[in-house]
């Protein structure tokens, strides 16, 4: 029964993928307690708009997100992707929700039409006032078609990639050149603690997926471009005294031996110094110094990374809440499909 659930997953995320096109879902956190509505939501892919640019619904209400080259249609603005309650006019090249100004819940600037970004700094309306936030949008894609390797033998499944095993294509970043892939039974960490600003990073379960040249392990958050891994020189310049554990958005090297994310700075979420304890995994609980937006800077903060097995990770979602609201029954066999998959492999 399980092998025929995992089938019919499989094949319906596969068939929206293919007509909707991917990345074809997100999943929002990281809003302000004035919008903690949309913490949570799922906006499903609607089509595109004049531009190119995929515009998308929220499941469960009149939300949309959609890329604006001009949200005041005053002939030199600044493109952005926007969250908004108003639904854009795909027949119009410039302010999309016709209010002729830029109200909406939140935007970012940005000149990728795309997609929207995974992470970034959105500005957002809080209690009436435009702030800084840190949000992901946790993309709901296509299945990946893998092949779980025990002893001698194996089966071949379906499966969402960065979900607990080390996959092809995070396999082909760090060097192997492999079609398999194999089960992971190292311990994950769950992340908490994080400041407000970074709250949207809260929850998030980190897959070992690599190691890094000096034999200390690489973690990646399953879903989304996440790290956490050891570097002895944060910068590569030599100016800095300490080791460190450090929580990025920038993929690590697994051969540099310092400055593992390449980019000639000491810039991440937050750092841990590692003396005290080693280079074999990060501590269950310490006080990390952390990035939490302009107004606060660079503060003290208690992060958790609890260790968590595959089975005590499960789908916190309720992806099918009014999926029906969703024109035809393609969002609510997608949603289904993923719920499914999350349930029998978490």
């Amino acid at each position: 029964m399980a092998k025929f659930l995992v089938a019919v997953a499989a094949t319906a995320a596969s068939m929206v993928s293919a007509s909707l096109g991917d990345p074809w879902m997100y999943t929002l956190t990281g809003a302000c307690d004035a919008q903690n509505d949309v913490n949570g939501m799922t906006f499903v892919k609607q089509g595109n708009t004049l531009s190119g640019a995929p515009y998308y619904k929220a499941l469960s209400a009149w939300r949309f997100l959609y890329y604006d080259p001009d949200c005041q249609s005053s002939q030199d603005g600044t493109p952005r992707w926007i969250l908004d309650d108003q639904r854009p006019d795909v027949n119009k090249t410039r302010d999309l929700d016709g209010d002729g100004s830029c109200d909406y819940i939140g935007q970012l600037n940005s000149e990728d039409t795309s997609h929207p970004p995974a992470t970034g700094e959105w500005t957002m309306l809080c209690d009436g006032v435009y702030t800084t936030r840190y949000l992901i949008l946790l993309e709901g894609t296509s299945t990946t078609t893998t092949t779980m390797a025990k002893a001698s033998t194996s089966t071949t499944t379906s499966r969402k990639a960065g979900e607990g095993d080390a996959t092809e294509e995070f396999g082909d970043v760090y060097g192997t050149k492999t079609t398999t892939t194999t089960k992971n039974t190292k311990t994950s960490l769950m992340l908490g603690g994080a400041c407000p600003y970074k709250a949207a990073l809260n929850g998030l379960t980190f897959d070992v997926v690599g190691t890094a040249a000096d034999g200390s392990p690489i973690y990646k958050a399953r879903g989304i471009d996440e790290y956490i891994y050891h570097d002895a020189d944060c910068d590569g310049a030599g100016n800095v005294t300490a080791a460190r554990w450090v929580f990025d958005n920038s993929k690590p090297s697994s051969t540099a031996t310092k400055d593992l994310d390449g980019d000639g700075n000491c810039t991440y979420h937050a750092s841990l110094d590692s003396a005290p304890g080693g280079t074999s995994r990060p501590p269950a609980s310490a006080e990390w110094s952390m990035y939490c937006g302009e107004a606060s800077g660079w503060m003290k903060v208690g992060l958790t990374l609890l260790e968590v097995q595959n089975g005590d990770v499960k789908a916190g979602r309720d992806l099918i809440v009014n999926a029906a609201t969703r024109s035809g029954l393609v969002a609510a066999v997608a949603a289904v499909a993923l719920v499914t998959a999350q349930l029998l492999f978490a």
